[in-house]
């Protein structure tokens, strides 16, 4: 066990505590104040004195909800044609022929952007008759974001899908002006076949700290689609290879059935310092439309038996996220956990979740959604030219309603530079109308840090353990090359992070120093 003291920097706590000097003894927070009263204070008669050289040291980013393992995977599995720099489908088939000449069979697999259909020359996506062209009789399948695809008729087949495809909940089929199927469907994902163990781990080992943890992240909410997934996390974690520490909500049903994943007893928060189970992914609605253009509800289940997930998650003691993109799927999900009793509620470890609400929520449902004290998160990187809405990702009246937002990156691999917490914190404070005005829902600065750090860690459960820093909390800290507080807000994105701490050691050093 080490005693470290960091000083000869600024030190942002964000909580109530202050001082020029943090004292970290067997990986929490053992002071804070100055130098000389930390040091004598300490019960180690040695203390290593970490010099921070003018930097500035403040929590640990929070990422509230991201996909880590599909992230990392995109990276080592994928073809990456994300446009920009793509502007033309051509390229793309031109990218898959090459791949095919690399790899005679099996899936191939290319990530692009969202909106794909709208950042390319063509306006559209591609047909499944072009990518049977240059993949003749073997699956691929070209993904705008992740919830709109295009597949070829070697995919179609595997996947079981045919001309007589119908609509369903989980999926909406696109077909040409003749009625046959394009190959285009919105939430085809999910039938995909997932990464196996091996190469999940050897994906999250090589690019997890450089997507995640290089940008400050020191805690992660991931949503893992398999078992595959759980399973490389725990043997990262068993080899200490773990960036930063992991909560896990397997997806239902892509992981299992919500009753196989309540049958294994385990309430949220059961695990280590570093890999915990948080509890279970939902989908409550999809898209919201055909994520093409058109909109429309897409509830995935009733009102009744949505509140029955929720009552038996309720009961096992394990927290929701359950994913919300419309008016009607937000309702829905907020009127389930208020039908739930009180007293249960209270014995949650963390409370339940509204994904996307802080993004998608009505103005005239924030007030209902404030009284109901359900989790609100938002992904501020989703505003971006594709946002036409003024009222989308409503934060100022959120916070001001009193609503401690949780924010997110949401990483999939589609955005890979939407990873870095700052540049989610700078779209919160530089928010702009259309016409170039500030935006009326922009946020404070030290208000969009909370949304990944304090509130974020709150959303998990772990108010009292991170977020802040105060005596008793784990040592997790990012560094940065500027104190973000009192940096231009036009800046806030530019801002270097020089590194992370976790427990008050670099990641990588012994698990038993990390707390």
């Amino acid at each position: 066990m080490t005693a470290r003291l960091f000083s000869g920097g600024e030190i942002v706590t964000l909580g109530d505590e202050r001082g020029s000097a943090v004292l970290v003894e067997n990986g929490r927070i053992a002071g804070i104040g100055d130098r000389e009263p930390l040091l004598r204070s300490s019960a180690f008669r040695e203390v290593e004195e970490v010099d921070l050289h003018g930097a500035t040291l403040m929590p640990g980013f929070v990422d509230g909800h991201a996909h880590l393992e599909m992230s990392c995977i995109a990276q080592t599995e994928q073809l990456l044609m994300h446009a920009p720099p793509v502007t033309r489908l051509s390229e793309i088939f031109e990218a898959i022929a090459r791949r095919r000449a690399e790899q005679p069979s099996g899936w191939i697999v290319v990530r692009s952007s969202f909106a794909l259909n709208r950042r390319v020359e063509e306006l559209r996506m591609p047909d499944r008759e072009e990518l049977d062209r240059v993949s003749p009789g073997e699956p691929v399948v070209v993904f705008a974001g992740l919830h709109v695809a295009s597949v070829n008729t070697a995919a179609m087949r595997l996947l079981g899908i045919d001309e007589e495809a119908g609509q369903s909940p989980g999926m909406t089929v696109h077909r040409r002006s003749d009625g046959s199927l394009s190959g285009v469907f919105t939430e085809i994902w999910d039938r995909l076949p997932t990464a196996s163990e091996e190469a999940a781990a050897a994906a999250i080992d090589r690019y997890g700290h450089r997507l995640f943890g290089s940008m400050g992240t020191t805690s992660i909410s991931t949503i893992p689609t398999s078992a595959a997934d759980v399973r490389a996390l725990q043997d990262l974690n068993r080899r200490g290879r773990l960036p930063f520490r992991v909560r896990v909500y397997p997806h239902v049903p892509r992981v299992g059935s919500v009753d196989e994943v309540l049958s294994l007893g385990a309430s949220s928060g059961f695990g280590d310092g570093m890999l915990r189970f948080g509890g279970i992914k939902i989908f409550v609605d999809g898209e919201g439309g055909d994520g093409l253009g058109a909109v429309f509800d897409d509830l995935k289940r009733s009102q009744a038996e949505l509140q029955d997930i929720v009552t038996r998650a309720t009961e096992a003691r394990v927290q929701l996220f359950m994913h919300a993109v419309t008016g009607a799927g937000i309702r829905a999900a907020m009127s389930a956990v208020r039908a739930q009793d009180a007293r249960l509620l209270a014995r949650l470890p963390a409370m339940h979740r509204i994904e996307h609400a802080g993004d998608y929520a009505p103005i005239p449902l924030i007030g209902e959604l404030a009284a109901s004290g359900v989790g609100v998160v938002a992904t501020p990187h989703f505003v971006g030219s594709e946002v036409v809405e003024p009222d989308f990702q409503p934060l100022r009246r959120l916070v001001d309603a009193g609503i401690r937002v949780i924010g997110a990156t949401d990483s999939t691999g589609t955005v890979p530079q939407g990873a870095a917490p700052l540049s989610n914190i700078a779209s919160a404070v530089n928010r702009r109308t259309a016409g170039g005005e500030p935006s009326p829902h922009r946020l404070e600065v030290e208000e969009a840090i909370r949304m990944f750090t304090d509130w974020s860690a709150r959303g998990q459960g772990e108010g009292a353990e991170k977020g802040v820093l105060r005596r008793g909390a784990r040592a997790d800290f990012v560094l940065l090359e500027e104190n973000p507080l009192r940096t231009r807000p036009d800046r806030l994105a530019d801002i270097a992070v020089l590194g992370t701490f976790l427990g008050g050691t670099r990641p990588g050093t012994l698990a038993r120093d990390r707390g």
